[in-house]
């Protein structure tokens, strides 16, 4: 089983695995006008902690991805929101890029 393989199936939905943070994740992104589903939230669960995957953009092809320590997930700590405004900022970008190219069509 080569390494993407082996990954995919580890992924489990965040909102399953950690639902505390997943309704952070939500709740942040909708003050910038991101919603639930435009988003792909997932997480792959290690020893040292969450590795949160979220995937955006047109057929969710754009990731971004980090690995969080079990405290900082729980404590939903301020790198946790550093990490979603990243997200939300290169969201938007790419939504805007993804508006213009249909209204090109």
């Amino acid at each position: 089983m080569n390494a993407e393989k082996k990954q995919a199936s580890s992924e489990r939905m965040m909102r399953i695995v950690s639902p505390n943070l997943y309704n952070h994740v939500i709740a942040e992104l909708e003050k910038m006008n991101i919603h639930s589903y435009d988003i792909e939230a997932n997480v792959i669960e290690e020893d040292s902690g969450l590795q949160v995957i979220v995937r955006f953009g047109e057929g969710f092809t754009q990731e971004r991805s980090q690995l969080f320590s079990y405290d900082t997930v729980t404590a939903l700590d301020k790198d946790i929101d550093t990490f979603i405004k990243s997200i939300g900022e290169d969201c938007k970008q790419i939504m805007i890029a993804d508006y213009f190219k249909m209204m090109k069509m």
